[in-house]
């Protein structure tokens, strides 16, 4: 089993370094790791350059494009059999490849677990929904019970001849809530592993969340309702279009008072609450207090 580790690269010099050894370092050797420059003002460029001559590295520099084109780029160059998506401010566990080349059965998406990391070796395990060689739409519904709003797109292994069939949307903030719950949703077989393979950063998750503004959380709330339109313009399955709802209304409760009225009314206008599922007691009451209040 050969993977892929596609790793977009912008403006995290402090990081960098880290990031990349912790692919270089797996104890599991079959591997590449695509590093791609999305145009950089800082020292990232060079520190990639260090690494130039390992056979294992490949080093792809372009100007700014953002994000999802980045994580397209590097999935169009991938040759390995799974790819995994990392966060250049973000970590591997040393032994993430070698458990997953023992698990994978074939699937088209396997999750792993992930830690926040907080800085000096301080971690919390994070806990994720587990799957069973479960059916995509069986896996919706799992997220769903366990009231799950958001999947991240660092935490899965992606079978390539799977992830090649989908694009993350450019220009889009959230691009995560853009896909993957629709690869979840159409995969045929997903699974997961009780392993922890993945650190996610919260020092600097904190140090941009304090720099964006409410503007700016503003416009993540509107791209989640450019994405909750889209599904439901495409999607008919009532589990799918009840968790992009639901992600609308969790971003909603996110925003300040200067911003909330007017995507009150949009909550309003695109009739969110009526995608919300009513199959229990306690959805039922949620459907309705929440259609009175965005009504209201």
């Amino acid at each position: 089993m050969k993977f892929s580790v596609i790793v977009p690269v912008y403006n995290t010099q402090k990081y960098l370094k880290r990031c990349i050894e912790s692919v270089l370092n797996q104890t599991y050797k079959n591997y590449e790791i695509i590093l791609i420059n999305d145009g950089s003002t800082d020292n990232s460029l060079e520190i990639l350059k260090k690494y130039e001559s390992n056979n294992k590295v490949k080093i792809i520099t372009q100007k700014n494009h953002g994000l999802s084109y980045t994580r397209n780029v590097g999935i169009s160059h991938a040759t390995g059999d799974y790819v995994i998506l990392l966060d250049s401010d973000d970590f591997l566990e040393k032994d993430l490849f070698k458990v997953l080349n023992l698990n994978i059965k074939n699937e088209d998406m396997i999750k792993f677990n992930y830690n926040y990391y907080f800085g000096n070796g301080k971690k919390k395990p994070i806990q994720s929904v587990k799957f069973e060689d479960n059916s995509g739409q069986e896996a919706l519904r799992k997220l769903i019970s366990e009231k799950k709003v958001f999947e991240m797109s660092c935490i899965y292994a992606y079978k390539k001849d799977y992830i090649k069939n989908f694009k993350f949307e450019e220009g889009k903030y959230h691009e995560d809530l853009g896909l993957i719950p629709l690869m979840i949703y159409e995969t045929k077989k997903i699974s997961s592993i009780d392993y922890i393979g993945y650190n996610y950063d919260q020092t600097n998750i904190n140090s941009i969340t304090a720099k964006n503004s409410m503007e700016k959380e503003y416009k993540k709330a509107l791209d989640v309702m450019y994405f909750f339109n889209k599904v439901k313009g495409i999607y008919t399955d009532k589990y799918l279009l009840s968790f992009y709802a639901n992600a609308v209304i969790n971003k909603y409760k996110k925003l300040d008072k200067s911003y909330k009225k007017d995507y009150r009314d949009l909550i309003k206008n695109n009739c969110v609450c009526k995608y919300l599922l009513n199959n229990t007691f306690i959805r039922k009451i949620k459907k309705v207090v929440l259609s009175i209040y965005f009504k209201l």
